[in-house]
């Protein structure tokens, strides 16, 4: 039963994660989660309507980003268990789902939504994390996140910004932090699944025609997607996590 609960609120974060990404790609726009905001015409056209009355887009993606996101978040009860810890995980769910939208729409890890919810979920990190006594995870996970940082900032100088950009390397350290809070291990094979990731759906686009050999892909998404796999594996012991 927990796992369900646990999953239908992880389900619910993501479609609140959709709604904040599309309001994040306009700097006017005010956030606001729950109100099925529509990425095609911008109109809050709720979450009961599977068309937009204004535009006529049909819901596409947007159950797809909250099934996934229920998935981790069902994921997290078993590297954790039901604990307090759970809660900085699923706001770090939600504003994870909401940078791979918004890099999968426009390519941009939007600042707005990163470096905000980034500082947020570190204070909320280190509050839990003081509260249960897991302050060796808190100093690991900082580790993590300046380490992460710090590679990331390599890649970027070494490939001039082409396919990896300054947003990429502004979404490493939380990215970090939150492996790396789990073990070092699980840091580790964050950022193998990562390269394995986007080398797949690279290669996957080229085969389809839909991308060339120099067309430049959004790597935000392989970024999270290697996170979540690390930090999901690493509860269910799928490989070995040294800490």
């Amino acid at each position: 039963m927990t796992y369900v609960l646990v999953g239908a609120l992880g389900f619910l974060l993501g479609l609140a994660a959709h709604d904040l990404a599309i309001q994040a790609l306009s700097d006017t726009d005010p956030l606001r989660p729950f109100v099925g905001t529509c990425p095609e015409c911008r109109t809050n056209r709720g979450w009961l309507k599977l068309r937009c009355p204004e535009c006529g887009r049909l819901v596409q993606r947007e159950p797809i980003v909250a099934l996934a996101s229920g998935l981790f978040a069902a994921a997290l009860v078993e590297t954790f268990g039901f604990e307090l810890i759970l809660i900085p995980y699923l706001g770090f769910l939600m504003l994870t789902m909401a940078l791979l939208v918004t890099d999968l729409e426009q390519f941009r890890i939007v600042d707005r939504l990163n470096l905000r919810g980034s500082l947020i979920l570190a204070v909320t990190l280190a509050v839990v994390s003081s509260v249960e006594g897991d302050t060796g995870a808190l100093l690991r996970g900082l580790g993590g996140a300046a380490a992460y940082f710090g590679g990331a900032t390599l890649v970027w100088l070494a490939v001039r910004g082409r396919g990896f950009g300054a947003g990429d390397v502004k979404l490493a350290p939380v990215l970090g932090l939150f492996t790396a809070f789990v073990a070092w291990g699980a840091l580790g094979w964050a950022v193998f699944a990562t390269a394995l990731i986007g080398g797949v759906l690279a290669f996957a686009m080229i085969l389809l025609g839909a991308a060339r050999m120099k067309t430049e892909l959004p790597y935000g998404p392989p970024m999270i997607l290697g996170a979540w796999l690390a930090i999901v594996l690493a509860g269910i012991g799928t490989f070995p996590i040294p800490t």
